[in-house]
């Protein structure tokens, strides 16, 4: 199998990363023994592409970085190849939707993560020399493209309410899914992981056949569901599992399931001390 696989396509948190957010020193020589196999590695997130270009450094490799769940684009060198942007006016009355306490509203807009209140839902996944936001009025912003909005709750129940009027007011123009229970995210219409994917396959000549993608959220369905082996993760959320029940399953994230995997199907057992 290994021979026929051109791209390897991995999500972040809950996929690649471990239970601490972090990448595992053994997961980072898997990657590392792929590339050197001419294998290209790619991410595929709906971090922010500073922040995943942070992770792509700490990996030790070139990495393609589609990051925002697909709005964003950037290629092996690290500069942007494609963005997608929400009108303005839709951004307005998005951020205009009641949202309860304990909920938190956070833009994507060029190099910067804006929030009006700091967000305490992500506090644990960033270290101190982290991709961090920027507190700010988000209407000193809106002159400018903003790539992605998102909410975030410790409490699910609060946010399927402001999915439900998202869809309802502007469901013609954005799309509207779940990265973990705890965020919301709402992107431009037509945008995701799959769509990203595969344009940006067209670009270098790849089939989607010949590519292989791990990933553990409902953001990643489209991902999995285009690549010619989309693995899903032990963790995976259940309406992932049960959306793509044909999809063989890995293990967890916390156990390096990914990297383990990847030993297996390119061989690289020589190449790793575990």
């Amino acid at each position: 199998m290994k021979n026929k696989i051109k791209v390897v396509i991995s999500d972040l948190d809950g996929t690649l990363l471990n239970k601490d957010h972090a990448l595992s020193e053994y997961t980072k020589s898997v990657v590392k023994a792929l590339t050197e196999e001419n294998i290209p590695f790619w991410i595929a997130t709906g971090r922010h592409h500073c922040d995943a270009l942070n992770i792509s450094k700490k990996l030790g490799v070139d990495t393609f970085l589609i990051t925002a769940n697909g709005a964003s684009i950037a290629d092996f060198s690290g500069e942007f190849i494609d963005q997608a942007y929400i009108e303005r006016e839709i951004i307005e009355n998005i951020l205009k939707v009641e949202v309860p306490e304990g909920v938190y509203q956070n833009l994507y807009k060029g190099a910067h993560w804006l929030m009006e209140e700091p967000d305490q839902v992500f506090a644990k996944y960033y270290k101190e020399d982290d991709f961090h936001f920027t507190l700010c009025k988000f209407e000193d912003h809106f002159h400018e493209p903003i790539n992605k909005v998102f909410f975030t709750s410790y409490d699910n129940e609060k946010l399927i309410p402001i999915a439900d009027a998202v869809t309802k007011m502007y469901g013609d123009h954005v799309d509207v899914t779940f990265s973990m229970p705890q965020c919301l995210e709402i992107m431009p219409k037509g945008v995701n992981k799959g769509e990203a994917i595969l344009k940006s396959l067209k670009r270098y000549g790849i089939e989607p056949h010949e590519v292989v993608a791990f990933g553990d959220g409902l953001n990643d369905l489209e991902m999995l569901s285009v690549v010619g082996k989309g693995y899903v993760m032990g963790n995976a959320h259940p309406m992932l599992k049960e959306k793509l029940i044909g999809h063989e399953s890995i293990g967890d994230n916390g156990d390096d399931a990914v990297a383990k995997h990847l030993v297996e199907l390119f061989e690289l057992h020589e190449r790793i001390i575990a």
